[in-house]
């Protein structure tokens, strides 16, 4: 990094950054092909140590048994450049800068973690041990008879031929001007210019699917574009604007809108990091959700590994994919947008309250293309009527999106006799299709796609916290033991810091065997039989939490008449709190003692209920903690001493 001075009103900043990524997660069962060896089923593990462990048994209703884990064994070595310039210029009343914010992504990794994952999975429903047209509910029973029988609704397995590797550039060009208009009133102008060049593979480009010829073109090989016949926009300008206009010498009035582009990139995270050929997952299914794919002991069909020399290939008719649409990728924005009134108010204290919402256009989302109607099974994907085709085929498209809207208020005490204090309390709420980018929706037929625009997964209606840092009124200068030499040195320069968070609960789906659906690529809800649905608000296995008599399991051939997100689990408390201290060693030396405790009170955080109506025995009771893995929201009571020494 680097900063130059032209003169006392223009400057320049700027830095280049690298970083490497190397990161290896392997799991304990590596090393032993547990599925192939010991199990005897074929098509498990191989073809290398990789592909080695537990294949996965999942059992509707049930724990899964084997490796869960389908994203491991995963090897990363990404690469990162940053490349960041800023020039800043002063002139009367304006104060202006701009610059350009670059970047490079080399991605390199190895995770097949697509479907089952690399050693293979073998999925038990209920319906296999169900009758057809019965008018009696499958639940985790029947799921667990197909077990004991070893006929398992799908199987599936993924592999990955190399390593997948992704690179794009991202570029961000801006300019802003702070103007003090007049005494009172400032304002603040902006454009920001996106340009985000469609991301290519390291000796290839982009790979696309064709729904109309059931083939895949791969970017730069045998006369095919190096983008596949996909193009992007140079049209991507974001405009911003704020103001701020002062009442008084008390209060002012802040508000502001501005446009952001859908700043996701395609060669992170789950986007197109994995789809054919690049990695191969093949799932196998029952012709319905009343048929087993067949008997456990004929194992996974090998997979067919194509022929990459060729610009367009054939997909296998159950090898699942991912990818974009051929054309214009029409990159979404997120408009934000605010009104803010602070005031000063006695003793020290500010206080700000407000309106703050965001809305999301053209959200980037996964459209399942070949999911089957309601009765109609494997028979009723579409790209099945069309090739024969039955995997799930998903396409990447920004539409739909999503909004928030909330009342943030805030009172702040400014540090002051030893004492600094602040309380928040946001009242919100957050509606969406699905849940983050790239999010599958739970219902892709289009004459259900309102049923997907609900709460979003991670709402929380209301939010409380208050934050503070205090000195202890103890050694020099303070109240108490300001005299005593002795009682100076141990109980003076002491200082407590904490925060207390009060949430409400995180929005869940009833769900419901989807057996009577019988529509690979759907979701099933529950019916919802009583008007009102009774809280009870009881942990453990013996009490629900939401009374269960309110719903019922789906018998007939159609879905279930609750939609997405419709109750909300438990609510969470949590205090953490910090003791430190600064020590002075000669005239170089400090060092800070810290004891800082997450959790203190070891309250627990408990995660939603069981939702599904078809696991009778454990249906709306609440048996664990919450899965998030920050200490906040997941955690125990956690304890971390500290020493920390500067000269």
């Amino acid at each position: 990094g680097g900063l130059h001075t032209f003169s006392p009103t223009f400057l320049m900043d700027g830095n280049i950054a690298f970083s490497r990524d190397p990161l290896s997660l392997v799991s304990p069962d590596i090393g032993t092909n547990y599925g192939l060896e010991y199990l005897g089923i074929p098509g498990t593990n191989g073809p290398d140590v990789r592909y080695s462990g537990l294949p996965r048994f999942a059992v509707n209703g049930y724990e899964t048994m084997g490796n869960s884990e389908t994203y491991m064994p995963k090897y990363i070595r990404n690469t990162y450049f940053t490349y960041t310039v800023n020039f800043g210029l002063t002139k009367g009343q304006h104060e202006m800068r701009f610059g350009a914010d670059i970047a490079r992504y080399r991605v390199n990794q190895w995770h097949p973690e697509l479907g089952g994952g690399p050693r293979g999975n073998f999925a038990f429903n209920p319906g296999v041990t169900a009758l057809n047209g019965g008018t009696a509910s499958t639940n985790q029973f029947n799921a667990y008879a197909a077990f004991l029988l070893g006929l398992p609704s799908s199987m599936s397995k993924s592999e990955q031929p190399a390593d997948t590797t992704p690179r794009q550039w991202l570029e961000g060009y801006y300019f802003r001007d702070r103007w003090q208009a007049t005494r009172n009133l400032t304002l603040t102008l902006g454009l920001r210019w996106e340009y985000f060049p469609l991301m290519t593979r390291d000796h290839t480009g982009l790979e696309r699917y064709d729904p109309d010829t059931n083939q895949v073109y791969i970017g730069g090989i045998g006369g095919v574009d190096r983008n596949a016949g996909i193009t992007v926009s140079k049209r991507l300008f974001a405009p911003r604007l704020g103001l701020a206009y002062r009442i008084g010498q008390k209060a002012v009035v802040r508000t502001g809108y501005g446009i952001s582009i859908n700043p996701y990139t395609l060669s992170t995270g789950n986007s197109l990091l994995l789809p054919f050929p690049v990695a191969i997952n093949n799932d196998y299914a029952g012709a319905s959700s009343y048929l087993p794919y067949g008997p456990i002991e004929k194992g996974i069909p090998l997979a067919q590994y194509p022929d990459t020399s060729k610009g367009v290939i054939d997909i296998p008719l159950k090898t699942t994919t991912l990818s974009l649409e051929k054309g214009l990728f029409r990159r979404g924005y997120i408009e934000s947008f605010n009104l803010i009134l602070e005031r000063q108010l006695p003793g020290g204290f500010s206080g700000s309250a407000g309106y703050v919402g965001t809305r999301t256009i053209r959200q980037g989302i996964g459209l399942n293309i070949n999911a089957s109607s309601p009765g109609r099974g494997e028979a009723g994907r579409p790209l099945n009527a069309r090739f024969g085709r039955t995997a799930n085929t998903t396409m990447f498209k920004p539409f739909l999106g999503s909004n928030y809207n909330s009342l943030q208020a805030r009172l702040d005490r400014r540090f002051s006799n030893g004492l600094l204090v602040r309380v928040s309390y946001t009242w919100s709420k957050a509606l969406d299709y699905t849940d983050g980018e790239g999010g599958t929706l739970s219902w892709p037929d289009p004459t259900q796609f309102s049923r997907n625009h609900a709460l979003a997964g991670y709402d929380r209606a209301h939010t409380f916290r208050v934050a503070w840092v205090g000195e202890l009124p103890f050694g020099a200068g303070k109240r108490w033991a300001s005299e005593n030499p002795a009682a100076k040195s141990v109980l003076g320069g002491w200082q407590v810091n904490g925060i207390f968070s009060s949430y409400t609960g995180t929005p869940f789906t009833v769900g419901a065997a989807s057996t009577s659906l019988n529509a690979p690529g759907q979701t099933q809800t529950a019916d919802q039989v009583k008007s009102v649905v009774e809280k009870i608000g009881a942990i453990g296995r013996t009490t629900p939490f939401y009374d269960p008599a309110a719903f019922a399991a789906v018998t007939r051939v159609g879905y279930g008449n609750t939609g997405r997100n419709i109750l909300r689990g438990p609510g969470l408390v949590n205090l953490d709190v910090a003791l430190f201290r600064n020590f002075s060693l000669g005239e170089k030396w400090k060092v800070q003692f810290r004891a800082e405790s997450f959790n203190v009170g070891n309250t627990p955080h408990f995660g939603n209920p069981s939702a599904s109506v078809s696991t009778p025995g454990s249906f709306m009771t609440i048996t664990s903690a919450s899965s998030s893995s920050n200490n906040v929201e997941g955690g125990e009571r956690v304890f971390r001493f500290a020493l920390r020494a500067s000269f």
